[in-house]
């Protein structure tokens, strides 16, 4: 069975010119990546420091294996792109929004208040 589809895997990878183990340590690298940079970012924002430079290398981790593919692979079906896509939007979202809830509730705990309106944290 896992014969069978390292095989698919492997031709689908000749076809379009990606290297699965490439997008594979990729994909796993960029979890503890994008977390710690997000954990660095939670830090300067209790510092109240800029936190600009953490921000653009939380989505360069985020969008790295993502990018791989779509920067180096070739002859790639149109709708590869739009499933790369929602995954992005879609996980970038959801990431963000927690980022938001629990940077308001760091801010609200601190200061002995009530929680913080979201929108005014990031």
């Amino acid at each position: 069975m896992l014969t069978h589809l390292w095989a698919h895997v492997h031709t689908l990878s000749l076809r379009y010119e990606v290297d699965p183990i490439v997008f594979g340590v990729l994909y796993i690298a960029h979890h503890p990546l994008f977390w710690g940079t997000m954990a660095w970012l939670a830090a300067r924002v209790r510092l109240q420091r800029p936190v600009l430079p953490q921000i653009v290398l939380g989505v360069f981790f985020w969008v790295m294996p993502y990018g791989y593919i779509l920067l180096f692979s070739r002859n790639l079906p149109v709708w590869i792109y739009f499933v790369v896509a929602v995954v992005l939007l879609v996980g970038g979202r959801h990431a963000f929004g927690e980022i938001r809830k629990t940077l308001a509730r760091r801010v609200a705990s601190k200061t002995n208040a009530s929680p913080v309106d979201e929108s005014l944290v990031l």
